[in-house]
């Protein structure tokens, strides 16, 4: 009954969470007179993704730098080929033209971040340069995109709406642990075998802030802060829980990772970016290909042919 109860409250936390988190970062959008693919693309992946950063960074400070790893690629595949994909078959995600830049910018550090994991290892000086890349990134967008400066008719105060944003990511964060934990519990006691609670409940997981602020956001018709949002998060995955986690403890990169993981991952980037690139749009068509890859990649999960450190 307990677990029962702290399910519910997770799931509220979690459903109003969003729906605050969605709205506070439209407000900010307006109020900065830019798009708001821009603002999810920062500040929402931001307020979503930081407790992964801190939580890898702690892992890899107590020799466990590989469960970043498997976090941050784990993470990215699930954040496109599960919550993307689940949010497009709901409704077609027709976003802004920047979009699809940034699809490409992601994928392009993804694949620098394969690159690196070649010789066996992300070392310190890889993770620098990962976290640089992020900086370099931020820079890129503040001077081609972002005006700090606030539009006439703006209401409000901005400051006031990054806090409820990040405090909203904080609700939703929150639920998502109690979601995820009692779930679990419930599970266990229903006697579902372990594998099957590891391949949904627990993988899964991680990336239930995105999915929820994603769902929520598709519902609510603002598509650009669903397909922003997923794409920031992965990009702060890629670049700087990994390097946060190597510069503190290299990692050595366990080989499903390198030839498996990463490649299906680089995979649903590619069909991605291209559907972007195309029309600006992340269709039904796309988001059935993204699910059978994801199905695929939870068989060879199952199989026993892949293994992320968790």
């Amino acid at each position: 009954m307990i677990e029962i109860i702290a399910f519910i409250v997770g799931l509220a936390l979690l459903i109003k969470g969003s729906d605050i988190f969605v709205e506070a970062a439209t407000r900010i959008a307006k109020a900065f007179g830019v798009s708001e693919f821009l603002i999810a693309l920062v500040l929402a992946s931001i307020a979503t993704t930081l407790p992964e950063v801190t939580v890898s960074a702690i892992s890899s400070y107590k020799g466990n730098s590989g469960i970043a790893l498997g976090n941050a690629v784990g993470s990215a595949l699930a954040n496109i080929a599960l919550i993307l994909a689940v949010s497009a078959m709901i409704m077609p995600l027709k976003v802004d033209k920047i979009a699809s830049e940034n699809s490409l910018i992601m994928l392009g550090v993804s694949i620098y971040a394969w690159f690196l994991m070649s010789d066996g290892v992300i070392s310190r000086v890889d993770g620098i340069t990962l976290i640089l890349l992020y900086f370099l990134f931020l820079g890129y967008l503040y001077k081609k995109h972002i005006t700090l400066e606030e539009v006439e008719g703006g209401n409000g105060s901005v400051a006031k709406e990054v806090l409820i944003l990040f405090l909203s990511g904080g609700m939703v964060i929150a639920g998502a642990e109690l979601v995820v934990d009692s779930a679990v519990k419930i599970a266990r006691a229903m006697g579902i075998p372990e594998v099957v609670i590891g391949v949904t409940l627990v993988s899964i997981g991680t990336s239930l802030p995105e999915l929820a602020n994603s769902l929520t956001a598709t519902l609510k018709k603002i598509p650009n802060v669903s397909v922003g949002n997923i794409i920031g998060a992965n990009i702060l995955d890629i670049l700087m829980v990994i390097g946060i986690a190597s510069v503190i403890r290299p990692i050595t990169v366990d080989e499903s990772i390198m030839k498996v993981v990463m490649p299906i991952t680089l995979g649903v980037m590619l069909v991605l970016t291209v559907s972007l690139f195309r029309n600006h749009k992340v269709g039904r068509k796309t988001a059935i290909v993204l699910l059978l890859i994801y199905g695929y990649f939870l068989y060879l999960l199952t199989q026993g042919k892949v293994y992320i450190p968790a």
